[in-house]
């Protein structure tokens, strides 16, 4: 799952089909036609969250206690699927 960070609102918004842009309007992004590839825009930094770890944590969900840890990660520049 890829998400971009505005490192001016500190606004993070998950990456559509549709472009998602932040509170101030200065980051933005879009997932492309094959779903994996993104498009990042402006000042936004993107970010993953691992999809096994999301969906691991998801089911091991408790009902009170420790939480499970998603682990996520900022994408660097130059990365394969982020344009």
């Amino acid at each position: 799952m890829k998400l971009i960070f505005c490192p001016h609102c500190h606004d993070v918004r998950k990456l559509h089909y549709e472009v998602v842009s932040c509170r101030c309007g200065k980051s933005s992004g879009q997932y492309l036609a094959d779903g994996v590839q993104a498009r990042v825009m402006g000042d936004a930094i993107p970010l993953g969250i691992l999809n096994s770890s999301f969906v691991a944590a998801i089911k091991a969900r408790p009902e009170d206690g420790m939480v499970e840890r998603v682990e996520s990660f900022v994408i660097p520049r130059g990365y394969g699927t982020v344009e």
